[in-house]
């Protein structure tokens, strides 16, 4: 990787959002360069672009406003998959902060647990019963992490867990980024409940360093309706039932 590469990185990830011009400034180069620097960075998914600005993968309230229409339409298929009385675990991401919002739009009587602040803002001022679980808090994912968040999963019920994932290949099943939230996820799933993942076919073929779930963990895949077959054909031969919104 180039040195300028590594610099605009850790910059990105200090602040969270930096501008192309705000870069072009720093580095004393065109922002024509900084443009090429960033798409080059985002294909090997440091970070994302959106409207002149260098955004952290971490950044959950920028991620939130990504892909507005095609996020909000996969959690109102996930709200479907609803019941009224159920106890339901989601994990922190920007789908499943799209999920929280349906809930509370809906008026579903659940019950809604989560390690993320994001999720729980989103129902702060909705009827469902919110418990936010304790632990270490990543301030730009808004996901509390670490041994408390461990105890508080082991120690509650629940009887549906949705999750978020970075990637998925047919040879390593679901994987993410991060190793604390990876973690969460783990426990959560071990709970052998019904498991859901809500993710954009963008991630499907992409493949990260830490295992999230396996095929045999994973119900039902909510994701657009742009996922190649032979993702499809993948999921449903380990018995994943496919959802398209």
């Amino acid at each position: 990787m180039k040195e300028r590469h590594r610099l605009i990185l850790d910059r990105v990830e200090e602040k969270g959002k930096v501008s192309i011009q705000d870069l072009a400034l720093q580095f004393a180069v065109s922002g024509v360069t900084i443009r090429k620097d960033l798409v080059e960075l985002e294909k090997l998914n440091y970070l994302t672009r959106t409207h002149g600005y260098a955004v952290s993968l971490n950044d959950l309230s920028e991620r939130v406003s990504s892909n507005f229409s095609t996020k909000e339409a996969m959690a109102k298929r996930a709200l479907g998959l609803l019941c009224e009385g159920d106890t339901v675990f989601i994990e922190a991401g920007s789908s499943n902060a799209h999920l929280a919002r349906e809930i509370g739009r809906s008026g579903l009587d659940v019950t809604v647990i989560t390690p993320c602040v994001y999720v729980a803002n989103e129902l702060k001022n909705c009827h469902q019963e919110v418990v936010l679980i304790g632990g270490v808090l990543q301030k730009r994912s808004e996901c509390l992490v670490g041994p408390l968040t461990h105890l508080c999963i082991n120690n509650i019920n629940f009887n549906k867990v949705f999750i978020g994932i970075d990637g998925y290949s047919p040879e390593h099943g679901f994987t993410g980024r991060d190793v604390m939230r990876a973690e969460n996820i783990r426990l959560a799933i071990e709970k052998r409940v019904q498991n859901f993942v809500i993710a954009e076919s963008a991630k499907f073929g992409k493949l990260y360093p830490y295992n999230v779930a396996k095929h045999g963990d994973i119900d039902t895949i909510i994701t657009d309706r742009h996922l190649s077959t032979e993702f499809v054909g993948s999921l449903t031969g380990q018995g994943v039932k496919v959802l398209t919104a």
